[in-house]
């Protein structure tokens, strides 16, 4: 921390216990990163190998999204029981069925094993972010949340780093998948280092799948949900196309291409601890909007720009603000809802997210092909400017503390 700039460095120190629970996060993090990047890398290779076409490839991977609606599962019993038992069970899980998906015999299995990493992956995510809420401080509890994002991004990066070995042989992308074992390194840390949640209570009232959704915590939960599915509905395609844009519209070398995700991508990435610093000291809603904006401009520059230098410019904006985004948005959900019903909430936003990311490529389906890239991302901007807009209807939530009952 003493390496970073003032302004980078956390308001309050942490302390012993900050630290254990930011270390255990993180690393489950660097796991959960790697293992729900392989699917999206290894995607040319297993398919080959699968014998799919791409529209067969396309169709598999939407069906495994459904697994991130059985993360509720997880949830409910975290929401009922404790949040360390069925978190240690999904980073098991996680593992073990990306190892097996290494052995699959055929797209079946596959599309199995990698449902139920989509399930287990979220369920990490969510009781993760729900532990950090819980567990640190107000004032450095958005910054915390930036490290456990920056942490799970490094392990999609080391996955993409890693995919050179797919090209080794027409089985060689198993072995990717196989690497997760080294997760498993990472349970005895966890096992024996994870304490209970000290927020956690058992619920005094009675508490269903579907509490979140109605009661006194409806509002903000419909409107994060609306701020959930706009967002998503832009970034998937903005992202899903944006090689499509640099390659096949600009005539730009794949590789030329791919170095200028990289670099504006990782130029962009300070935004998680910017961002964290941001909605511990100025707050979650102004730094929310301010993310989703830069994140909109950058998105719109990337397919309205012709120059390389710009769109390198563009996509650094728009990585920024998307990764300022994710600590701030990330604390205000967890701060919004009461300890019996927060995991269950979170998941939820997520999965209507997921339903956000459908909408938006089947809008992509039908709109790209009348009106181009462009204006398909434009017209999905609109959803961007009106999510900005609704975060401003949430109340702040910047260093309230959270207990068994806290939230609203």
């Amino acid at each position: 921390m003493a390496l970073l700039p003032r302004f980078l460095r956390p308001p309050d120190r942490f302390q012993p216990r900050d630290r254990r629970i930011v270390l255990l996060m993180s690393a489950a993090a660097y796991v959960q990163g790697y293992a729900q990047a392989q699917a999206t890398n290894t995607l040319p290779f297993a398919r080959l190998s699968l014998g799919l076409t791409p529209g067969e490839m396309s169709q598999i991977l939407a069906i495994t999204r459904i697994g991130s609606v059985l993360a509720l599962a997880f949830s409910f019993y975290g929401d009922r029981r404790g949040r360390r038992v069925p978190f240690l069970l999904a980073f098991v899980l996680l593992i073990l069925a990306n190892v097996a998906t290494a052995f699959v015999p055929n797209p079946t299995f596959y599309t199995i094993l990698q449902g139920l990493v989509r399930m287990t992956a979220t369920a990490v995510a969510v009781l993760a972010l729900v532990y950090l809420a819980e567990e640190l401080a107000p004032t450095i509890r958005a910054y915390g949340i930036a490290i456990y994002g920056g942490a799970a991004s490094f392990g999609a990066g080391t996955a993409l780093f890693a995919l050179p070995i797919a090209e080794s042989g027409t089985e060689a992308w198993r072995y990717l998948f196989a690497a997760t074992a080294f997760g498993l390194v990472v349970l005895p840390l966890l096992y024996t280092k994870l304490q209970e949640s000290r927020a956690f209570h058992e619920p005094g009232r009675e508490v269903n799948l579907f509490s979140a959704l109605g009661g006194r915590h409806s509002a903000d939960f419909w409107i994060l949900a609306m701020i959930s599915l706009l967002a998503a509905a832009f970034s998937a395609v903005s992202l899903a196309f944006a090689l499509e844009r640099l390659v096949n519209e600009l005539n730009i070398e794949t590789p030329r291409a791919v170095a200028v995700m990289l670099v504006g991508g990782t130029a962009g990435g300070i935004g998680f601890l910017v961002g964290g610093r941001l909605a511990d000291t100025w707050g979650r809603r102004p730094t929310t909007t301010l993310g989703l904006m830069m994140s909109l401009a950058g998105g719109l520059g990337l397919y309205w720009l012709e120059n390389e230098g710009l769109i390198v410019a563009a996509v650094a904006i728009s990585s920024f603000g998307s990764f300022a985004a994710v600590p701030s948005l990330g604390a205000h959900r967890n701060e919004l809802f009461p300890t019996s019903i927060r995991a269950t909430a979170v998941v939820w936003l997520n999965t209507i997210g997921v339903f956000g990311s459908i909408g938006g490529l089947a809008i992509g389906r039908f709109a790209i092909d009348e009106v181009g890239l462009a204006m398909t991302v434009t017209y999905l901007g609109a959803g961007m400017l009106l999510a900005a807009f609704l975060v401003r209807l949430l109340p702040e939530t910047r260093g309230r503390v959270l207990d068994s009952e806290s939230a609203g």
